[in-house]
């Protein structure tokens, strides 16, 4: 088998390619922060995009066996106890000292580590490495950046959610007040989600009255209104 070296014209392409990638996203990032400073809410939904989007792109990776299988395992664990956690949590900010910066930092390194020894042929997907690295690193980036910078808005609606994601998985687990809560939340934030698309979109208002007699009369009150 041929020797492939690491340090080459391409892995230094790689580089300047993901310093350029990562310069534009981030100041692509922060034109739209400065667009929606006040909504966290929104800004919590493109995250979310975000964390989805490199999962999927990170298994996509194992499927087609550039790393071994544990790695899967350790993306969809860092990505929920890590990246889940920290946006079910936003906007509330944290100490570097805290448990949850000390947590995600952790996470970040065992991450890190994980692909490290776990890709197959590693000088010949050096690349997808650096790749791999350079998001795993910056959407914490991102996400600091996010942050708002009144403290005053730096806070939960309800700072009794500003807990870790597995306390909340234990809490659902053995109290029934807290998946009862949990299941109400859910389907607000669902009716919440479906009345606003229901407003721009004729087809999903359609589908929305036949399957809800509630808000087919709330529609044809509406109507008969105006």
């Amino acid at each position: 088998m041929a020797y492939i070296p690491i340090v080459s014209l391409y892995t230094i392409l790689v580089v300047l390619s993901l310093f350029a990638a990562v310069g534009v996203g981030v100041w692509l990032w922060g034109n739209f922060l400065d667009r929606n400073e006040h909504d966290p809410a929104r800004i919590r939904a493109v995250m979310f995009l975000m964390l989805s989007v490199t999962t999927v792109w990170e298994l996509g990776i194992h499927a087609a066996g550039l790393t071994r299988g544990y790695t899967a395992w350790v993306s969809l664990f860092v990505a929920s106890w890590g990246g889940l956690d920290a946006l079910l949590r936003f906007p509330a900010a944290h100490d570097l000292e805290s448990p949850f910066s000390i947590k995600q930092f952790a996470l970040l390194m065992v991450k890190t580590m994980a692909y490290a020894i776990g890709m197959e042929g590693f000088r010949a997907h050096f690349a997808v490495f650096l790749t791999l690295c350079a998001y795993t690193w910056s959407l914490p980036v991102l996400y600091s950046m996010a942050l708002p910078l009144d403290p005053s808005e730096q806070v939960l609606l309800n700072d009794a959610n500003d807990v870790d994601l597995a306390v909340r998985v234990w809490r659902l687990m053995v109290n029934s007040h807290e998946r009862r809560s949990c299941y109400m939340s859910c389907r607000g934030w669902c009716y919440k989600s479906l009345a606003e698309a229901s407003e721009t979109s004729g087809l999903v208002r359609y589908a929305l009255c036949a399957a809800s007699p509630e808000h087919r009369s709330f529609y044809t009150k509406k109507v008969r209104s105006v």
